[in-house]
């Protein structure tokens, strides 16, 4: 405390030109060697105190600010190796993304060839069912229209045997048939 005390006056008085001509007395016209040696020392004062005040805190903002624009530099300097980094990256990634193209439409290209001959298979396999159960049905109408006339053919040939029968069958047909099929049962039942 008492340093700055000392300081503050010592200060206050050198820095003060009219506390030295008060000292003094009158001005002279001339100039003296005292007060050219009080100016003198009054500068050296000054410097001195600039010297152990203000040089560290100079030398110090100087030395932070040259840190500070070392940092920055090296930031630049990391951002910029940063930024080619991705550039290149970009740019490979774009070389990868034409050849990921080519390979996507050739799978494109493959995968639609396979699913065209599948369904051209399945077309065929459809067609010759459907080929298949055309003639089916077909055989199996026929047949049933076979069946259809015979049964139809067999009707008009029964009615037409009982008509026939019934205008020429007689008594004596009649003790014939009669026989004939006692004399098979005979016959079947001794073997």
């Amino acid at each position: 405390m008492k340093l700055k005390t000392i300081l503050t006056v010592t200060l206050g008085v050198g820095l003060s030109p009219t506390l030295a001509f008060c000292a003094q007395g009158a001005a002279e016209e001339s100039g003296s060697w005292v007060a050219l040696l009080f100016y003198i020392f009054n500068f050296a004062l000054f410097v001195a105190i600039l010297w152990y005040y203000a040089l560290p805190l100079v030398v110090k903002f100087f030395r932070e600010r040259a840190r500070d624009i070392r940092e920055n530099i090296e930031l630049s300097e990391t951002g910029f190796r940063s930024a080619t980094q991705t550039a290149q990256s970009a740019q490979a990634q774009i070389a990868g993304l034409e050849a990921e193209k080519a390979r996507i439409l050739k799978e494109m290209r493959e995968e639609t060839a396979r699913e065209v001959a599948r369904l051209r298979e399945l077309g065929q396999a459809g067609a010759q069912r459907i080929r298949r159960d055309a003639e089916l049905t077909a055989k199996s109408i026929a047949d049933n229209g076979r069946r259809t006339v015979q049964a139809h053919l067999a009707a008009a040939a029964a009615a037409l045997a009982r008509e026939l029968i019934a205008r020429e069958f007689e008594p004596a047909d009649q003790n014939r048939l009669v026989r004939q099929f006692l004399d098979t049962l005979q016959q079947e039942a001794r073997s």
